[in-house]
Formats: C-alpha cells, structure tokens, sequence
C-alpha cells in the first residue's frame, strides 16, 4: 500500500508531500486545480512514460519519491529478490528523477532499475482505472485469467500446463524425425562431424582461461626474462641493495653498544636485512622458471582459437560445447533409430495428448462452473448500481485449429493452449433489448464506471493487487447511482487501498481521508497544492461541491451526507 508520496518540481506542482490512510482516500479540487498532474506524478513514479514537458518550468529535474508497504507480500518480495534489491524491512521506496537532458533514472531501494523493471513491480502494487485507458479488464487477453483467479484453479491448471510442456517436447522431437532419407543422412553426417570436433578438441575445464593466461605471459617473456634479470642484478650485485644493507648493518652494530634505545632496533635491522635476501631468491627461482621454447606461443594460440571456435559454434561457454555434445549424441541415436523412435514418440505424444484432454476438460468445466457464479455476481452489483436492466455474460467460442495438431472437442478440432482450449471473454447488455457486446464497446463513462467496480467489488478478493487508483470514473453518473458507487467503494476499501479522484460530492462524503488540490499563486508563480483536510475541512470542501458556495445550507447539506454514509 501506498504510504507516502512526495512530488518535486512536476508540472504545476513545487514541492508536496502526502501520507495516504490504507483505506479510502478521496481527491477533490476545481476543476484546473491540479487533481490530473496527481495522477500523472503517479503513473510516472511507477514506471510509466515521462517526457521533459512534465518538468516545472525553470527547473533541471523533477524527483517523484513513493513510500509503500510491502510487508507479506511475497510476490513482490520475490521480484525484488530477483532484481536483487534489499527489502527485509518490508518497506519499498521508489524514487523516480526526470532530467532536462530527456533522460529518467528509476531506483527501488536506492538500486537504480530499469523502467521496465519499475513497471514490472508495480504492476503487482497498483492498478489504474480511468475511463478506457489503462482498463485491463477491457481486455479479452486478461478475462481468462480473472475467470481462472475467481474459480481457483491453480492446481488444475499447474498440471494442464505440465502436461502441455511435455506435447511441445515430444511435438519436437517428433519433427526431428520428420525428414526424408537425404535428409537425414545430412543431419547424421553433420551431427558426427560435430561431436568428432568436440571430442577431439577434449576441452578441459577453465582451459580457456588458462590458455590466455599463458598466452599473455609467453607473449612478454623477454619483457620479464630482462625485468627480473635487472631487478635481481640491482639487489646482489656490488653496490646492490643487499650489498649496500649489508654495510648499513655493520655501521648500526658499531654504534647500537653506545645506546640502548639504538640496541633495541638491531632485530629490526637484521629481520629487514634477512628478508631482502629471501625476497631475492625467490625472484631468482622464479626468473630460472622461465623458458623460451620455440614455437610455444603458436602451439598456445592456435589451441585457444580451436576452443574459441567451439565456443562460437556452441552457446559461448565450454559448459555449452559440452552441453551440445551431449545433445547431439541423443539427437544422433534419435535419428539413426528413428523409425523405432518415432513410434514409440508418437505412442507417447497420443497418450499425453489424451491425458491433456481430459484435464483441459476438467478445468473447462470447473470454469463453466464458475462463470456462471460470476456472471450473476456481477449483474447482481450492476443492478445495485442502478444498472437494473445490465445483464452481464462470459462467452466461450472455441477456436478452431488451424491445423491437424488440435483436440477433439465435442466433434471439434479445436486450438489449445497451456492454460486449455478455452476462449474466454467477459461480454455485457447495459440495457433491455441491447445485444450483447464486448466489454470494450461501452460507449457511456458512466456506465463503464459502474462495470469496472462491479467487476472490482466481486473479484476483489481473487485480485494480488492491493492499491486500486479511480480516475474521475465516476463520469456521466449522479443521484442515487453516486450514492450506490460510494458504497460500493467503501465496501471494496474494507480490503484495498483506493485513491480516488472525483467530482461527486457523494462519492467524496466516504472518503477515510480527504484530500484538497488547490492553486496557489506566490511572487507570481502559480503551484498547485494538496492537503489533508480535517474534518471541518471536509465538510467545507463537500459544501462546496454540492452548491459550488459554502453557505450554512451547504454545510448543513454536507454534514448529513457525510453522516448518512455507510
């Protein structure tokens, strides 16, 4: 949930911050106040698309900061934990900074992330309602899955998409098999050419890195036969640095009997002298080491190059030569034995295909089941929100294949998938004698409003998501339709957070916090700020929605709307 949000330098916007209760909070203000640039700053905070026009005139960069609590979250927790991002607290913060220069940095826990990532996480978090855009639910492509989350049907779809992985293996193993005799002769005989090159070149492991480890050194081993050759000649040699320390401890043994603090340095001297002399000889061993043989260097890297052509050959790393080596040597037995093979392959895809069958039709059923639950959930919350005519339907048209490779449904060939062959799409009539359509044709606001919470109110608790955003979705609407919307969304904020911008003053009287968007005008600069409003300030501000002045008949209005609220 989101805790806290500070916007910096966006838009309109100077410098505000805000705390958000974990229940409902409402967003209110005249219209050009700023409410819009709220929801800019927060769709820009959580991964979407900024632009340097969203930047406050005058200024370098625009900072977005957001507090939210993640505590028990383990979906989000195991994101971050991908990404490698600390989150033991349970708390995240993301930080968003837009820069003049056009280009956005994005960080999550003080790790700098991607937008992509941002999205990725926050898509988990939050979820955008306004009116179409950004609806996921007015997409067939998600309707499946919120049908598949309301039935409960992790286990039997774990086990569909089980089954499905092992068809697509045996699917291509069998079109390995799938060649004619000149073919498969050319497949055999280039698989033997591949595993003889692998093999001959009998790669050790790290060899690579030890070749050019060798390589290096035997390209500069005149460079280091000479440099220790001159090292060890300046430490033994007359006048050397042995030679001269040898001196200096005869002259401080001479003295050191005169002085006892002197006396005192002479195991000093002699552990200093001793180690320049070891020092020494290590470095003579190690220049005797070196050999300069003839033709080393070639033999090195004509080597190395054998291993790097493998390694270009075959995924990049000796473990993927070996890797494909091994594959190769199965895929060369699958071939030579091919026709035993691929009746036994073929044996095994139909089993499999038949056990898929029957489990797809297990989750079919379950989910028909299902739909039929959710289709009178929610025209009953239509009906509830003044939508008395609405009648709300799930459409399954199977797809027919578009080959050979289908199912047997119901004397269909149909098309499928790792999640069954059904397909599955949310469908409505808003009024008494309308067809039935997509959810994506609604044409009017306010019904779309109404939908979406239906669809919300029922599917809430299926949904991972735990902060809804409602952008004036309450559009089009008014009277006792506001009053059902209210409570609707209180009832959805006994489990959710919502962030709710309206106009409607019956909306706004739920609200568990609300808030004021307002202009202000300084030194003739124009910002817009949000406040929290106490209760005398809510009143005020419900007053003034509902009559447009705040006069004692306004206010009196407005203290028993929002004492009438659920």
């Amino acid at each position: 949930m989101l805790r806290h949000l500070q916007i910096k330098n966006f838009a309109l916007i100077d410098n505000c911050e805000v705390d958000f209760s974990d229940k409902l909070n409402m967003i209110t203000g005249e219209t050009g106040a700023g409410k819009s640039i709220l929801i800019q700053a927060l769709s820009v905070l959580l991964g979407g698309r900024a632009s340097t026009e969203q930047i406050r005139t005058g200024c370098e960069e625009a900072v977005l900061n957001g507090v939210i609590d993640i505590a028990d979250n383990q979906t989000i927790q195991g994101l971050l934990d991908d990404l490698g991002i600390d989150s033991e607290d349970g708390t995240l913060i993301i930080r968003r900074v837009l820069s003049s220069s056009g280009k956005s940095r994005s960080f999550m826990n003080g790790t700098q992330v991607t937008s992509k990532e941002l999205g990725a996480v926050s898509a988990e978090l939050f979820d955008f309602h306004g009116q179409h855009d950004g609806v996921s639910l007015l997409s067939p492509k998600t309707h499946i899955t919120f049908l598949d989350s309301y039935a409960g049907l992790e286990s039997e779809l774990d086990k569909l998409k089980h089954l499905y992985g092992d068809l697509q293996d045996k699917k291509r193993d069998l079109r390995k098999l799938e060649c004619d005799d000149e073919d498969k002769e050319k497949q055999i005989e280039l698989l033997k050419f591949e595993i003889e090159e692998i093999e001959t070149a009998n790669i050790q492991d790290d060899e690579d890195e030890t070749l050019r480890n060798e390589i290096k050194l035997n390209e500069n081993i005149e460079k280091l036969t000479s440099g220790l050759s001159e090292l060890t000649e300046s430490f033994s040699g007359e006048g050397g640095i042995i030679f001269g320390m040898k001196h200096a401890k005869s002259l401080f043994d001479s003295i050191a009997e005169y002085d006892s603090k002197l006396s005192e340095k002479s195991a000093e001297f002699d552990d200093a002298y001793y180690r320049l002399e070891d020092l020494n000889n290590e470095l003579q061993r190690i220049a005797g080491e070196y050999r300069c043989e003839p033709d080393l260097l070639d033999r090195l890297i004509e080597r190395a190059e054998v291993i790097e052509k493998l390694k270009r050959k075959h995924g990049g790393s000796i473990e993927s030569v070996r890797n494909y080596c091994e594959q190769a040597k199965k895929d060369l037995n699958l071939i030579i034995f091919s026709d035993e093979e691929k009746d036994r392959l073929q044996k095994e895809f139909v089993a499999i295909k038949s056990e898929y069958t029957k489990q797809a039709q297990i989750v079919s059923a379950k989910r028909c089941e299902a739909a039929k639950k959710l289709e009178r959930a929610v025209t009953a919350e239509l009906h509830n929100l003044g939508m008395e005519k609405a009648v709300f339907k799930i459409h399954n048209a199977l797809e027919p294949a578009l080959s050979d490779d289908g199912i047997q449904i119901s004397g269909q060939n149909v098309r499928y998938a790792a999640n069954g062959y059904d397909n599955i799409e949310f469908m409505i009539s808003t009024n008494e004698g309308e067809p039935i359509k997509s959810l994506a044709k609604i044409a009017s606001g306010g019904e779309l409003s109404r939908v979406i919470l239906s669809l919300k109110t029922v599917l809430t608790d299926n949904d991972n998501v735990q902060t809804m955003i409602f952008d004036e979705i309450d559009t089009g609407i008014g009277g006792k339709v506001a009053l059902s919307i209210a409570a609707t969304m209180k009832k959805i904020a006994a489990r959710k957070q919502i962030l709710c911008i309206t106009h409607l003053a019956q909306i706004a009287a739920v609200g568990d916090a609300n808030f004021l968007i307002h202009k202000e005008t300084t030194e003739h600069r124009t910002s817009s700020q949000i406040q929290r409003l106490d209760n005398e300030g809510k009143v005020r501000e419900i007053a003034r929605m509902l009559s447009g002045n705040i006069t004692e008949l306004s206010l009196n209005h407005a203290k028993e709307l929002i004492g009438g609220q659920p």
